[in-house]
């Protein structure tokens, strides 16, 4: 349903000849407010906006299509951009390759006029969240989403499986990770899988499916995950699920945190933390009868 003004009826009813230009508005999710007149002239409406016609790139989309089912519909929108089109003083495509643009929401409407630059009324066509699916040189390439789309989402919501299916350290797990992590120093490297750090040893295991965090030397800023930990002479022996692009160094400072196997008694057990343990291990496994 598209909501048409009294006065726009009447003039479509009996005006044999009128001008129609598109109008796009672009509002940023800092809530910037941009507006475009795809006309030779500048386009003011009875609400006060102006939509400009010049210092703006050329805009060329896909059709529309109604229907009255409910789905998620999208437009595809073409911008030509030239040196002097710009976002609060920065070029768009410079605006769009950082970011400017995520969660911005663009709205296409029809405008109506007697003569031009006399306008009679509005339709809005379409509105939803802009998307870019290539930008480059002088063209940037967005896909609008209708905000039908929040709709299209698994049901039912919440849904159970035999282990956890929280994140470990998760907003759903509620662990703090930095409440876990031991620091300690690189003992030895045997191979670009296995290393030993000095943090006092815990059952074998214990660091199983966890991750090792180096925090100096070649590796810093490298996050390795361990497939398996034991002890070695009370330190304790790592043995890494990808090998590592360097050797690290004895001394190299190093953070690690155990694993979770997600199950319920490790949950209990190993981390204290069974009240927020969504596992369900007694629901029955799907089978084929014949």
């Amino acid at each position: 349903m598209k909501n048409v003004s009294a006065e726009l009826k009447t003039f479509l009813d009996t005006s044999k000849t009128f001008h129609v230009c598109d109008l796009y508005e672009l509002i940023l999710q800092s809530g910037a407010v941009y507006r475009y007149a795809d006309y030779g002239l500048p386009v003011l409406l009875d609400d006060g906006r102006l939509f400009a016609s010049s210092n703006r790139p050329v805009f060329k989309r896909g059709k529309l299509k109604m229907n009255s089912r409910i789905e998620v519909d999208k437009l595809a929108v073409t911008l030509y951009i030239g040196g002097e089109d710009k976002i609060g003083g920065v070029p768009i495509m410079r605006v769009a390759h950082s970011g400017g643009m995520d969660g911005s929401r663009l709205t296409l409407s029809r405008c109506f006029m007697r003569s031009p630059g006399e306008v009679v009324g509005v339709v809005e066509l379409f509105g939803g969240y802009v998307e870019i699916k290539s930008g480059g040189g002088l063209e940037l390439q967005l896909e609008i989403k209708s905000a039908v789309r929040w709709l299209n989402v698994d049901f039912p919501l919440q849904k159970y499986y035999p282990n956890c299916p929280w994140s470990l350290y998760g907003t759903g797990c509620g662990l703090n990770i930095e409440n876990w992590k031991k620091d300690g120093i690189v003992v030895s490297a045997e191979s670009a899988s296995v290393v030993t750090v000095s943090v006092l040893s815990e059952e074998d295991g214990y660091y199983n499916e966890g991750g090792a965090e180096f925090i100096t030397g070649d590796l810093a800023g490298l996050t390795a995950p361990i497939r398996r930990s034991w002890d070695s002479s009370g330190n304790t022996k790592l043995e890494l699920l990808m090998p590592l692009a360097a050797l690290p160094s004895y001394g190299d400072q190093v953070k690690i945190y155990p694993g979770c196997d997600k199950s319920p008694a490790t949950c209990e057990n190993k981390f204290n933390n069974y009240l927020r343990n969504r596992a369900a291990p007694f629901v029955p496994l799907k089978e084929t009868i014949v």
